[in-house]
């Protein structure tokens, strides 16, 4: 893996900037003292956590790469993975893999980053009752089953595991951990630059409430204080010895809890903001604010999904493309979200990770006469019954959800409701959804497998996987093919045909990807959005004090 770290040159731009940040004078005479330079940035989702195991959002994650350090990080620009962390990571078979930690780090109490920091933190994930929502990310660990046990459909333990800790993981020294896995899986190094993966300190273990809201980091920020609900406060760790340490003095997220933080922004309350389809008529009217904008293609994928475990009609996969070629992608983007999407014609980001190709979707394209001889091969739709379409309650995606409804139903005449809800995400995993509903998804790690497998992968042909009842034996056979593949480059191909097998079966219809798109405030230079998520990249930034 390529070693990426800071040059002698750039770390001395770095000081240089702490320099101007903190008001120091470089030479002779007096210092001038000014107030510490403090990013102010906006928290847009509900978060309700910040420990790292039970962190899967991008708002969260955002928030925790300053605050604590995995094995690996991925390059900003490229996503190519490198160690950060871990001194070597290496493997003979793709199972058994060995992990070397870099001697002499920390957390922010003083407790060693070890080999142990690590086991614990993916034993508390991987503890079935602990209900992390990281929990599955260890599926592919040996004795993650024996850890699981059953619960019912309130969450309650009904029957207890059988193991408290993952057999597949083994400290063999202060710094050396072995990992087993049940299968080889070539990209496993790749994942382990993923939130899920970060240790964490045995005092945060001795008490998990108080770690979600303070957590005991290893990163170059510690949390001063989170005030649930209003903000979020970080300051500089002044012991932190790694080489990606931001050169500012701290952090202030504001929570929005899903609303707009875009006035704020236009006030200078904040040093960077997203408009959304309401602000921008604010963009066009402001030249200025073109010259303090950051755009990089995006690796979201908004997707629909059927309950195909509800049978008739959404088994039909004649059904499943007609609804799919009867919505005008561009032109709901156009109308609602100009530049911030882009008609999606697959179900791996083009590009944006390895294997993503573009085309992989045949039926994609809005096509209204395709459209209605394929729901003419289905059937037609079932008289008398409306088509659900259920999403959650942000605004801006009711609104594209709505036009969805209103092009499926101009162009097949199918009469439609749209349901906005806060229980969305209970009512999909509970498999209440009686039509279509809105799906999400951005990788959590750099390999076209994370866009599949986590999201329709099962092994289980009577159920299908959760959240759509979907099974394709050709689809897990190349799941597995690539699993087992010698070489990341020879895995890649074999998820392509998965992606394929996919295509094959039109499980759900890809919409659109996502344009990662950030206005900053005049203070802010050297603004690059993660590759993943959008969000602005912290450990680069430059920033010029108050």
């Amino acid at each position: 893996m390529r070693q990426a770290r800071i040059t002698t040159a750039a770390a001395a731009g770095f000081a240089a900037v702490a320099l101007v940040a903190t008001g120091c004078s470089a030479g002779g005479g007096d210092a001038v003292t000014e107030e510490p330079a403090t990013v102010h940035l906006a928290l847009n989702q509900d978060v309700g956590t910040l420990l790292p195991m039970d962190s899967n959002v991008d708002d969260n994650i955002a928030v925790l790469d300053v605050v604590y350090d995995g094995l690996v990080r991925y390059d900003p620009e490229t996503t190519e993975p490198y160690n950060y962390v871990a001194e070597e990571i290496s493997t003979e078979d793709n199972t058994v893999w060995t992990i070397t930690i870099k001697p002499d780090l920390t957390f922010q109490n003083g407790e060693p980053v070890d080999a142990a920091s690590f086991a614990r933190a993916w034993n508390y994930a991987a503890y079935g009752p602990n209900a992390m929502a990281n929990n599955y990310f260890f599926e592919r660990f040996v004795g993650y089953d024996e850890m699981q046990g059953e619960t019912d459909d309130a969450g309650v333990v009904t029957v207890e595991p059988t193991a408290t800790e993952l057999s597949g993981v083994t400290v063999v020294d202060d710094h050396t951990l072995e990992v087993t896995l049940n299968g080889p899986f070539a990209g496993f190094s790749t994942m382990l630059g993923y939130t899920g993966f970060f240790p964490v300190a045995e005092a945060c273990l001795e008490d998990v409430e108080a770690c979600a809201v303070k957590p005991i980091g290893n990163g170059p920020f510690q949390v001063d204080e989170w005030v649930q609900g209003e903000k979020v406060t970080a300051s500089k760790w002044a012991d932190y010895p790694l080489d990606e340490a931001p050169a500012f003095d701290a952090v202030e997220w504001t929570e929005f809890a899903g609303g707009s933080s875009w006035a704020d922004f236009m006030a200078g309350n904040l040093d960077e903001g997203a408009p959304g389809a309401a602000d921008l008529g604010d963009v066009e009217s402001d030249p200025d604010l073109a010259e303090r904008v950051v755009e990089r293609p995006g690796a979201a994928l908004t997707y629909i999904g059927f309950p195909l475990y509800l049978s008739e009609p959404w088994t039909n996969i004649e059904l499943r493309k007609a609804i799919s070629m009867a919505i005008d992608r561009e032109g709901i983007i156009e109308a609602i979200v100009p530049g911030e999407r882009v008609p999606a014609d697959s179900w791996v980001v083009p590009g944006g990770v390895p294997g993503g190709e573009t085309g992989t979707c045949e039926f994609c394209t809005f096509d209204p006469e395709a459209a209605k001889e394929a729901l003419a091969a289905a059937g037609g739709w079932p008289s008398g019954q409306t088509l659900t379409i259920t999403a959650g309650t942000d605004e801006e995606e009711a609104e594209l959800f709505k036009a969805i409804g209103d092009s499926i139903q101009e162009t097949l005449g199918v009469p439609y409701e749209l349901e906005t809800t806060e229980d969305f995400s209970s009512k999909r995993r509970n498999r209440e959804m009686t039509g279509i509903f809105r799906n999400n998804w951005f990788p959590d790690y750099p390999v076209n497998e994370n866009y599949l497998a986590p999201v329709y992968a099962s092994g289980d042909p009577e159920e299908g996987n959760t959240n759509f009842g979907y099974y394709g034996a050709e689809f897990e056979e190349a799941i597995e093919a690539g699993d087992s593949a010698e070489t990341l480059e020879d895995a890649v191909a074999e998820y392509q045909k998965a992606e394929a097998a996919l295509a094959a079966d039109f499980p759900t219809v890809p919409l659109w990807f996502s344009v990662s798109r950030s206005y900053h405030s005049e203070r802010l230079s050297n603004v690059i959005l993660d590759p993943f998520s959008g969000q602005m990249k912290l450990r680069p930034l430059e920033v010029a004090a108050e």
